[in-house]
């Protein structure tokens, strides 16, 4: 089959856009794959024939078949991501995000969205008919992993005429998907975006699910999975299971926000019903839920996220290393059932393969759900992300600050560098345009981060004060230091986390030591000057060092200075004598060796 240059395959009806907006009405579509002369061997061995896949898309696939983007849902999802289905005018589970001018813009990107191998929402699984039997699958389906997802999807790629994706999206188990799908064949994607998501489930984490699963399989209509053929269905044990995970999806804050103790009706009497609006809106998602989703689903899909364990094989970054993909791995800090430590996770086993990669940790209230919404920051993140990559790293030359262009010059073209504090990445985007350097910025200001971003700079939002231990040893070539160290709270435990990380290390200090600031201080006053901008009361500068006393420090730190460049007030060398640098250089910029 082939895509045809126009709106894809769920087409909008714009006549009814005013009543519909985003991209319109929309209509699931089905292709059958894998015919019984080709079948899909699983990654457990079991082959599958004649798989029905749903899908739809939005957008317009361009002649070069370059602006395609793929979304990967989560557990309870299916394959209507976007706009308002025609069968039931109900809308995707990500319009929010998905549509004209909106973060993965239609009028930009092609976008496909199908169901999962597995799911109850058009495409093969459990509750399918078994083609050996003439019944429903039940629990003779065989378990299926990851991998088998991406298969599917692979395929259904092929078949709609896309080989290689722009970017490849999803969150909470389609996070899950997109970071599979990267390290298994990293060609057939530019980006991976990865949200939400967890690569190794902790203990906690299997045990919810495995309530879950309990709570269906006990439940006195399972029949054994073959509750269909009993024309049955364990609606009690579907119901306490989606009531159970979806606490897990919601921070205690949106709950409180969104119900505290107000009760669910007049009475006051108490009693074992819902009293509590909280229980009556868990009681709403429980037999909402039962319309929706089959029991067998929740069991299968549940489980590939209980095994799932990506970097645990050897040479699981083999592929990645040969075909970097440019990664942005997004966590919400209200979000306890896949927090920021499990995106964390994935940010510190991604590293070794050097492959460029963008974190940030979203203010958001509403918990795992967060993904789901559209939050400004969340939105701008994935927007500039995606954009940002069509063309990376514009020229910054002509902007570069002159103490900048200084440090870039005492790095050798085609180094792995780390900027700490790297604003909105100046010097790294100078530094991976003109030099062909591989870099990464770490920034704690969000406005910043996400300007990096937007010139498609990879930046991780991270506090260096505590969080370089993300970074293995010996990970990059040099780690700068520009104008920074005086405004950490520990120097020395940052200093000794970059000689961990990299043989070079650059730092750049203002001189407190500078003649200027001494007559100052002589008047009785705080100094300012280009070096030392702020009023005292609003400094974000911490601690204030000369330049002998910032070369003791390295000195007891065993950091070797190959080169210092003193500079003037204007960041223009001056050179001078060792011995008068402290009193006639505003600042000066130290390339240390370990």
């Amino acid at each position: 089959m082939s895509v045809k240059q126009t709106d894809g395959t769920a087409q909008p009806h714009h006549d009814a856009n005013a009543s519909y907006p985003g991209v319109g009405l929309v209509t699931t579509h089905s292709v059958a794959l894998f015919p019984a002369e080709n079948p899909l061997t699983l990654t457990s061995g079991t082959q599958l024939t004649n798989i029905t896949v749903a899908y739809e898309t939005y957008g317009t696939l361009n002649v070069s078949r370059g602006n395609a983007i793929f979304v990967c849902h989560a557990l309870t999802g299916d394959a209507h991501a976007a706009g308002w289905h025609t069968s039931d005018r109900r809308p995707g589970w990500w319009d929010e995000l998905i549509g004209p001018g909106k973060a993965i813009d239609t009028n930009r990107w092609f976008v496909v969205s199908p169901n999962l191998l597995g799911g109850c929402q058009g495409t093969t699984g459990p509750a399918s008919e078994n083609p050996d039997t003439g019944t429903p699958w039940g629990l003779d389906f065989p378990l299926l992993h990851m991998r088998d997802f991406v298969t599917l999807h692979r395929e259904l790629s092929h078949q709609l005429g896309v080989e290689r994706y722009h970017a490849v999206v999803g969150g909470s188990l389609g996070g899950m998907q997109v970071l599979q799908w990267a390290l298994d064949f990293p060609e057939d994607m530019v980006n991976a975006v990865v949200i939400a998501a967890s690569s190794r489930l902790t203990a906690q984490n299997i045990a919810f699910s495995a309530v879950g699963r309990q709570s269906i399989m006990t439940d006195e209509h399972f029949h054994g999975g073959q509750f269909a053929a009993h024309a049955h269905t364990p609606r009690v044990g579907l119901a306490i299971a989606r009531m159970m995970a979806h606490i897990t999806y919601l921070s205690e804050p949106a709950f409180a926000e969104k119900f505290g103790r107000s009760s669910a009706h007049d009475s006051s009497a108490p009693g074992f019903g819902a009293d509590f609006a909280v229980e009556s809106y868990l009681d709403h998602q429980g037999e909402a839920f039962l319309d929706r989703f089959d029991a067998l689903s929740y069991l299968y899909l549940s489980r590939v996220m209980d095994y799932f364990d990506p970097f645990a094989s050897l040479g699981a970054l083999d592929k990645l290393r040969a075909h970097p993909v440019n990664f942005c791995v997004v966590s919400f800090n209200s979000d306890w059932r896949f927090g920021t430590n499990h995106s964390r996770g994935i940010v510190r086993a991604l590293a070794p393969s050097g492959t460029p990669i963008t974190f940030r940790t979203i203010d958001a209230k509403w918990g795992h759900d967060s993904f789901l919404m559209d939050i400004p920051e969340y939105s701008d993140t994935l927007r500039q992300f995606l954009r940002a990559s069509e063309q990376r790293y514009p020229v910054a030359d002509d902007t570069l600050r002159a103490d900048l262009k200084r440090v870039a010059a005492l790095i050798p073209a085609g180094s792995k560098v780390l900027d700490l504090g790297c604003g909105e990445g100046d010097l790294l985007a100078h530094l991976i345009q003109n030099e062909h350097c591989n870099g990464t910025g770490v920034e704690r200001d969000s406005l910043a981060v996400l300007s990096a971003i937007a010139r498609g700079v990879p930046v991780m939002e991270l506090d260096m004060d505590t969080q370089l231990s993300e970074f293995p040893n010996d990970s990059f070539d040099v780690v700068v230091l520009s104008r920074t160290l005086q405004a950490v709270l520990h120097p020395v435990e940052v200093l000794t986390q970059m000689k961990r990380i990299a043989g070079k290390l650059i730092v750049t200090m203002p001189n407190f030591g500078y003649w200027r600031h001494r007559i100052t201080l002589l008047g009785g006053h705080m100094p300012r000057s280009k070096d030392l901008p702020y009023e005292w009361y609003d400094t974000p500068n911490l601690h204030h060092s000369t330049l002998p006393d910032l070369e003791s420090l390295f000195a007891q730190l065993d950091l070797k200075v190959a080169r210092y460049i003193p500079l003037s007030a204007t960041a223009q060398p001056v050179w001078l004598p060792h011995r008068a640098a402290n009193l006639l250089a505003g600042s000066a910029i130290y390339l240390l060796t370990v």
